[in-house]
């Protein structure tokens, strides 16, 4: 089971690059290799940059304990639903 986190209200600001991410501590995943290499997705108001617009997409980390994930491989998408409530 993948625990998240919740950006509380107020802390998005236009233009700036987020990343999501999850601790999964089964280790178990989803990923299609290449889903960023060519082509981000827009999905307003969200944008999910092409591999390498912006530093990597489709970045992971391995660990028992939850990190900031930097590690890339092949414009992965690893699949971490991100829901955007504007208030």
């Amino acid at each position: 089971m993948a625990t998240g986190a919740v950006l509380q209200p107020g802390g998005v600001t236009a233009g700036t690059v987020y990343v999501a991410s999850y601790l999964a501590p089964a280790g178990h995943y989803a990923a299609d290799n290449a889903y960023f290499a060519t082509a981000g997705v827009d999905n307003a108001p969200l944008h999910a940059l092409q591999d390498g617009v912006s530093a990597g997409n489709g970045v992971y980390a391995y660990g028992s304990t939850s990190t900031f994930p930097t590690n890339t491989w092949q414009s992965s998408n690893y699949w971490v639903d991100v829901v955007f409530a504007t208030g």
